[in-house]
């Protein structure tokens, strides 16, 4: 019995030796025993598996493509046709997208104010959908003791009129703007209509968003000569820029940039000057808060060179570029550029032609300079603004209305009903602004508000 139990204890001795013996299993990491999830462990993969524990370098990238199926390719796609109305000068790929004026402009609808007297100035849009339009020399009068009042006209959405407000201080209005506040800010001028040795002020007011006047001002040199404000820009600290003329030494005018509080005080002032007569136009704030403003400089009636200034924002000059063209050469309006230039208009030619430049944003160089002679209107741009699918819309005196590339050739012209300002909308119609009567080639009328659709083919 003995020697039996002893033969069990042997067997079970030389099983459990070779149980003990027997190697581990590994998992798929290759650790013996061990209980690794393999798989895609960066979470940016297509396949990332985010109960895996080891990564088996299985991971999975989509493959970057171009708006032009390039397998990393850099493409930039949109119209390449440079006459079509949506030609974007940046693209690289043609994607079948370009559009095509036919010729056929409708009318949305159009206002005209006959029972309000002045000639109109500015049409600006505000932010609930509306238009400020700004006015001057209401009155019906000939000679000295004439009644002649600045006017401002709120209009909503589909150009009715909500207020129309005139003001006893003030000749004229030649822009309004609206301000964070809601309210508005307007420059121009005011002038004494009791004698003959009256000369014109500057003229600011500030107004509430129902045209309440909350301040004025009216600044002039010390002798009686010619100042007055053209346009005026709320800058990002709240406080106001104004552009114009001011004269203080007899004939010699000089391009005018001034600064006012909140509140209509006066902070600085800079006069700009190289010759007899110099004057500023349109002004604008850049992103990072310098200033850029247009306008012309020569001697009186002849020899006008156009100019673009810009200075930091507390009017200290970093550059000026002056150019000759044709004739007489003055800059209306201004605008910025997709590629962040600089882009102006009015006219050359002594008058008698459109003139559209653009500049570069940090030497104020020529980038390209076109003066229109004969092809459209010979009457000389006052707004230029940037169209949303590429290139610019200018209206001139003549009621042209244009469209260009942003090399500045021509895609379309089409003669409208008004000559001073024009709006491009969210859905790419025109509002349109100005004074009907140059329509005919006449001189006064009645301020016209008008919005335009196009006919567009693919």
């Amino acid at each position: 019995m003995n020697k039996y139990i002893t033969l069990i204890f042997i067997a079970l001795f030389i099983f459990n030796s070779c149980e003990e013996d027997e190697p581990k299993a590994e998992d798929c990491a290759g650790v013996a025993g061990g209980d690794n999830i393999c798989g895609c462990t960066d979470i940016e993969a297509t396949n990332y598996d985010s109960t895996a524990t080891f990564d088996n370098d299985s991971c999975q990238y989509a493959q970057n493509v171009d708006c032009a199926g390039v397998v990393n390719g850099n493409n930039v796609c949109g119209c390449m046709d440079d006459a079509a109305v949506n030609y974007d000068p940046l693209a690289t790929h043609d994607d079948g997208s370009c559009q095509f004026y036919n010729g056929e402009m409708s009318v949305v609808w159009s206002k005209s104010f006959e029972e309000i007297a002045g000639e109109m100035w500015s049409l600006r849009p505000v932010s609930d959908g509306g238009f400020i339009m700004s006015l001057g020399n209401a009155g019906d009068c000939v000679g000295y003791g004439c009644e002649y009042y600045g006017q401002l006209i709120r209009l909503d959405p589909n150009g009715d009129i909500v207020w129309h407000k005139m003001y006893e201080e003030s000749t004229g209005i030649y822009n309004a703007r609206e301000t964070s506040d809601g309210g508005f800010i307007t420059v121009g001028y005011y002038e004494c209509v009791t004698s003959a040795d009256c000369y014109p002020d500057m003229y600011i007011m500030k107004t509430d968003a129902d045209g309440n006047l909350e301040w004025s001002r009216i600044d002039g040199s010390d002798n009686n000569n010619n100042d007055w404000a053209r346009d005026v820009v709320q800058t990002q600290d709240g406080n106001y820029v104004i552009t114009g003329t001011w004269n203080d030494d007899g004939w010699n005018s000089k391009a005018a940039l001034r600064k006012y509080d909140a509140n209509g005080e006066l902070m600085w002032a800079y006069n700009y000057s190289s010759s007899v007569a110099n004057e500023a136009y349109e002004i604008l704030e850049t992103d990072d808060g310098d200033l850029v403003f247009a306008g012309y400089s020569g001697t009186q009636h002849g020899a006008y060179k156009f100019f673009i200034v810009k200075t930091d924002a507390d009017g200290n000059q970093i550059w000026k570029k002056a150019n000759n063209s044709i004739g007489d050469a003055i800059l209306y309006s201004l605008c910025l550029s997709p590629d962040g230039g600089y882009v102006a208009a009015g006219f050359c030619n002594s008058w008698r032609s459109n003139l559209i430049v653009k500049r570069n944003p940090s030497n104020g160089n020529n980038i390209w300079n076109e003066c229109i002679i004969g092809e459209i209107s010979v009457s000389g741009v006052y707004d230029i603004t940037p169209a949303a699918g590429g290139g610019y819309y200018f209206i001139d005196d003549g009621s042209y209305l244009t469209k260009i590339t942003e090399e500045g050739q021509i895609i379309f012209t089409e003669q409208v009903q008004s000559n001073q300002a024009v709006i491009e909308l969210e859905n790419g119609d025109l509002v349109i602004g100005g004074t009907n009567a140059f329509l005919d080639g006449g001189y006064g009328g009645s301020a016209t508000i008008t919005r335009l659709s196009f006919s567009i083919t693919q």
